[in-house]
């Protein structure tokens, strides 16, 4: 029996995932110790919680508090580190334990951390509020005595502030680092919001060579203008402002900016789900794609200067413009820019075909795609998704892997009408079939009391805890999907608001499209979390600590555990096998492919399976 190790990297963490090559439990396996080597430094990953509730960390041993999972993150890597790890069995009883070095998996393949996933496009994210338990332990330290509440509320407004720049991660890092770099030339951007204090100093630091598009934000009768202090200020250090003041029914919701050289050429651009404000950097998870590529960062200036031409309006030449499908070839990948708002839901429907013929999973993030409908060419992304594990939709898969987060509750689909059942599909495993999980594991939840060792969470700094808007569609097959930009993937913002999707796909996305899959998975297991303990916060025979026997492995190696399992332990496949696929797939995004792991051109390290 051999242990095999993947490991993800995406920048802000790596995520390891690992399987005994039977799989079948360990006998007398307490858990597991994952050894890391970081910048020739040895450590150990492990658990937070222990076999008896109150018992101290085992500073000297940190092993013996193992993990009783197969699945586990590493947020303490920073860009730039070189890591490998290692995982190794804890066996016997806990006053006994002991690692057992004999049934150890081989370290992985070196990897340095690092949010370029190909040679000329990044994905960064933030922490954001999703990594709630270290936040209130901070907070804990930092509010001394006030309300954790408004203790954050005013850190995440502070520059300089060690838990405001933990939270913003490395996302914040690349924006303030792009906005240094475009003082050399020139800055064009499109934004709904505006108020960060490090964002505003970079824009106010470039003068009259930033040109930013300013919309209301998310304007009411009582303010009918958002950003009108952010307005004044950038105004006021000689930026070039634009007003985009639109109407009730509209947002200008776009998030972009396009770097150009000094005589005006573009170069690059960051879209995302990323607004540039307090909330938006540090309490929300959110995340930035940039790409390094003249073409796609002209057709972004382009759009840039039919906005600033429509004014406060939606002309028809505008809409038309968006409703022509463009596409470039970057790094290998086809990248296909929408723009809204368009004339007949091109992006939409463009998505709806790609999500039709996904052949091993779905993951995503949402922060209000919009209603439930019954009206097919109104669905929203989501609800195309969920779905596929609809027997009545010709495109069922019950073994699709489906994973996600929305930000909140929406009628119908994360939670059921009188006459329905449960209405997520999280996981339908081939072995036990169609499994229904409760709405409360994919809507954001904290945790409201102190449970065993986690502390009650402030979640609420802001009312929006997942503002991603991300769908990824097979990482580790041949044809790799990832969806991406400000746009909420609903027919509203196709139809009424300045938005962009930018769609990603082909064997060359594998990279950037396992990044996202991490960090999507790593939100819906802390949120899957909070729920089982808010769920079971007072009941006093649910799990608060580690098991002192070894039957905890049956639950992860058996049914959709197992098969979830599997899915991230993607096998690798030859190149020849890729470039076959490809050739199959070729031009159409309404095609049918074999699956094919492609999780050798992915930024990962794994160890090989080896014979019994």
């Amino acid at each position: 029996m051999s242990i095999a190790v993947r490991v993800y990297d995406n920048g802000d963490h790596t995520a390891l995932v690992w399987l005994p090559d039977d799989s079948k439990p360990i006998p007398e396996c307490r858990g597991f110790a994952i050894q890391r080597n970081r910048n020739g430094q040895t450590d150990y990953l492990h658990s937070f919680v222990g076999f008896e509730e109150g018992a101290a960390f085992p500073k000297d041993a940190p092993w013996k508090w193992p993990l009783q999972r197969y699945m586990w993150w590493d947020y303490l890597v920073k860009p730039g580190d070189t890591v490998k790890y290692q995982v190794i069995p804890a066996v016997g009883p806990a006053s006994s334990l002991k690692l057992d070095t004999s049934l150890a998996s081989d370290w992985t393949s070196e990897m340095t951390v690092t949010g370029q996933d190909t040679a000329h496009l990044s994905a960064y994210f933030n922490k954001g509020i999703v990594a709630a338990q270290w936040v209130s332990r901070e907070l804990d330290i930092e509010a001394k005595g006030e309300n954790r509440q408004s203790a954050l509320k005013k850190i995440i407004t502070k520059v300089g502030d060690p838990l405001r720049d933990a939270l913003g991660g490395l996302l914040k890092v690349e924006i303030i680092k792009m906005l240094a770099a475009a003082k050399s030339g020139k800055l064009y951007a499109a934004l709904y919001e505006l108020n960060d204090p490090e964002l505003m100093a970079g824009l106010e630091a470039m003068a009259g060579d930033a040109s930013v598009i300013l919309a209301n934000g998310a304007f009411s009768k009582q303010t009918p203008d958002e950003n009108a202090a952010a307005r004044k200020a950038l105004k006021k250090a000689g930026v070039k402002v634009f007003d985009r003041m639109v109407s009730s029914g509209h947002f200008a919701h776009n998030k972009f900016a396009v770097i150009c050289d000094a005589d005006g050429n573009p170069q690059k651009v960051l879209t995302g789900s990323t607004n540039w404000t307090v909330t938006g950097q540090c309490t929300q998870a959110n995340n930035g794609l940039t790409i390094d590529d003249p073409a796609v960062a002209k057709c972004f200036l382009d759009q840039w200067n039919r906005l600033q031409a429509a004014g406060n309006g939606f002309p028809k030449d505008l809409v038309a413009a968006n409703s022509q499908i463009k596409q470039f070839q970057v790094d290998g990948m086809k990248i296909t820019p929408w723009f809204a708002p368009t004339a007949d839901e091109q992006d939409m429907d463009y998505a709806r075909r790609l999500i039709a013929n996904a052949k091993d999973g779905a993951l995503f993030l949402f922060f209000n795609p919009g209603t439930y409908q019954e009206d097919p060419e109104k669905e929203t992304l989501l609800q195309n998704i969920l779905e596929r594990h609809d027997s009545n939709n010709p495109a069922y898969n019950p073994n699709l892997y489906i994973r996600g987060v929305v930000n909140q509750e929406i009628a119908n689909l994360t939670k059921p009408a009188a006459a329905r059942t449960a209405p997520v599909t999280l996981y339908s495993g081939k072995q036990t079939g169609t499994q229904k999980l409760d709405k409360s594991v994919l809507v954001p939840a904290n945790i409201k009391e102190k449970f065993s060792a986690w502390e009650d969470e402030a979640l609420r700094a802001s009312m929006v805890m997942v503002h991603s808007k991300v769908i990824v569609l097979d990482p580790f097959g041949a044809y790799p999907v990832l969806m991406t930009g400000s746009h909420n993937l609903g027919v509203k913002a196709s139809a009424k608001n300045d938005d962009n999707l930018v769609i990603l796909e082909g064997p060359d996305a594998a990279p950037l499209a396992a990044a996202y899959a991490v960090n999507i998975v790593a939100i819906y297991q802390t949120y899957r979390w909070n729920a089982y303990v808010t769920g079971h916060s007072q009941d006093t025979d649910v799990w608060h600590g580690l098991e002192d026997n070894d039957e905890w492995q049956t639950g992860h190696l058996s049914g959709d555990d197992l098969a979830e399992l599997r899915f991230w332990m993607a096998e690798e496949t030859g190149a020849a096998d890729l470039q076959a696929a490809a050739a199959a797939v070729g031009a159409q995004a309404n095609r049918t492919v074999p699956r094919k792991a492609s999780a050798h051109r992915i930024k990962t390290a794994s160890t090989p399976r080896k014979k019994t």
